[in-house]
C-alpha cells in the first residue's frame, strides 16, 4: 500500500500579514521531509474562493517549486478543474508537460469538475455541462500529449490543427486519475480507465465503491488514457502522536476540517438541491455536525486516523486488507501547527511506512536530523 499527502493550503482565521506565506513555505518544508522519508505521492488541490478552507488556487505554480526541492516523491494534481471556464484543456496539457520535464517524469494528473457553488458560480460554469466538458477536455489533453498535431472536433470545443509543445517525458503520458465523490463517479472512472481519488469519508460506501470501480474497470467501454490506471486511492485524516496532548491537536484538526467540508456543500444544497442533507450525512458518515462531536466520536471514525503509531497501523491495516492501493493522508488540517505535522511525518517515516512496506527505511541523514530535534 502506498502513501500520499494531500494539501489544501488551509489558512484559518485570524489572518495576519504572513498567514498565506507561512502556509505555503511550511508545506514546502513538510513535502521535502516527506520526500526524504519515502512517501510516494504529494497531491495538491485546485480551489478558488474557499477562504480558510483552501488557499490553493495555483497548484501548477507551487508544484514548480516542489519539483526543484524533491527527488523521488510523485508530484500529483488532486485535482485540476476541467470545465472550460476554469482551465482550457490545452493549457492543462502544456503545464503538466512542463512540470513533468522539471520533475524528471514524476507527474500524475487527477481531474475533476468542482463541487462548490462558490467556484462554479464564480467562474460562470454551466452546471449542466460540467461532465460533458470534462469528458472532452480529457480527450484533448491525451491528444495534446501524444499526437504530433492536435486537432479536435468536439460537440462543445473545436480546435484547429496545432502542434502542442512541449510533450511530457513520461511515455505515453503521465498517469491519469479522477476525483470521485458521487456514487456513480466511481463507475465512470473505471469505465474510462482512470485511477480513483476517493474523497468520501464514509468507509462503508468507499468499500462498496471500490467493488463497483473494479467491476467497471473489467468491462471498460470508454478508455481515455493510452494505458489504463487502475489504482484506487482514498483520503484519510492522519495524525500520528506520541502523547495525549499531541493526539488532542490532531483530533481538533480533524474536527475543523470535517466541519468546513460540510459547510462547502450548503450553498449547492440550498440553491440547486444537487446535494441533499442525506447525501451529505452519508458522505461524512456522521449524524451531527462534526464540530459538535466528542473527541471519542471523532477518533472512532474509520477515516480519522489519529493516535499513537500502533493505533494508526491497526486502523490502516483495514484499508490495506480492503485492497486500497494508496492512502492519501491529510495532515495540514485546520490549525495543527507546523512543528506537530513535522513530528507526525517523522513518526510515520519511522513506524508506519516501514510497517506496510518493510523495504522502506528512514534515510540516515533524516534520522540524525530528528535526533538533533530539527
Amino acid at each position: 500500500m502506498k502513501f500520499g499527502l494531500l494539501y489544501e493550503m488551509e489558512t484559518p482565521r485570524p489572518w495576519h500579514a504572513l498567514s498565506e506565506f507561512n502556509t505555503y513555505w511550511e508545506a514546502l518544508a513538510q513535502i521535502e521531509l516527506a520526500d526524504r522519508l519515502g512517501f510516494d505521492h504529494v497531491w495538491e488541490v485546485e480551489h478558488h474562493f474557499l477562504e480558510e478552507y483552501s488557499h490553493s488556487s495555483a497548484p501548477e505554480v507551487f508544484f514548480g517549486a516542489v519539483s526543484q526541492r524533491t527527488k523521488n516523491i510523485r508530484i500529483s494534481h488532486g485535482v485540476r478543474l476541467l470545465p472550460f471556464n476554469f482551465n482550457h484543456p490545452i493549457k492543462v496539457a502544456e503545464q503538466a508537460a512542463v512540470l513533468d520535464i522539471l520533475s524528471n517524469g514524476r507527474v500524475d494528473i487527477g481531474t475533476g469538475r468542482s463541487t462548490t457553488a462558490q467556484e462554479l458560480d464564480g467562474f460562470g460554469v454551466n452546471y449542466d455541462r460540467t461532465r460533458e466538458e470534462v469528458r472532452e477536455s480529457l480527450s484533448i489533453i491525451v491528444k495534446a500529449w501524444t499526437e504530433d498535431i492536435l486537432e479536435f472536433d468536439g460537440k462543445l470545443l473545436k480546435i484547429p490543427p496545432r502542434r502542442v509543445v512541449p510533450k511530457p517525458i513520461q511515455k505515453p503520458h503521465p498517469p491519469m486519475w479522477m476525483a470521485c465523490v458521487a456514487p456513480d463517479s466511481y463507475e465512470m472512472a473505471g469505465d474510462r480507465g482512470l485511477g480513483v481519488l476517493s474523497f468520501s469519508f464514509n468507509w462503508d460506501q468507499v468499500q462498496k465503491s471500490m467493488g463497483a470501480y473494479r467491476k467497471s474497470s473489467a468491462n471498460r467501454t470508454d478508455l481515455v488514457p493510452k494505458i489504463p490506471n487502475e489504482q484506487f486511492a482514498g483520503m484519510i485524516i492522519c495524525h500520528v502522536a506520541e502523547n495525549q496532548d499531541e493526539e488532542a491537536i490532531g483530533i481538533e484538526g480533524a474536527r475543523w476540517f470535517l466541519h468546513n467540508v460540510a459547510k462547502l456543500f450548503e450553498p449547492l444544497m440550498a440553491k440547486n438541491k444537487l446535494y441533499s442533507y442525506e447525501y451529505l450525512r452519508n458522505l461524512m458518515a456522521m449524524d451531527a455536525d462534526p464540530k459538535d462531536a466528542t473527541d471519542a466520536q471523532l477518533k472512532s471514525h474509520p477515516m480519522v486516523v489519529v493516535g499513537n503509531p500502533d493505533e494508526v497501523n491497526r486502523k490502516l491495516e483495514e484499508f490495506d486488507r480492503a485492497g486500497m492501493n494508496q492512502v492519501i493522508c491529510f495532515k495540514q488540517a485546520g490549525r495543527i501547527p507546523h512543528q506537530n505535522i513535522m513530528r507526525s511525518l517523522r513518526l510515520m517515516g519511522k513506524h508506519v511506512l516501514p510497517y506496510f512496506n518493510p523495504h522502506r527505511t528512514v534515510a540516515t541523514n533524516e534520522m540524525s536530523l530528528a535526533a538533533a530535534g530539527r
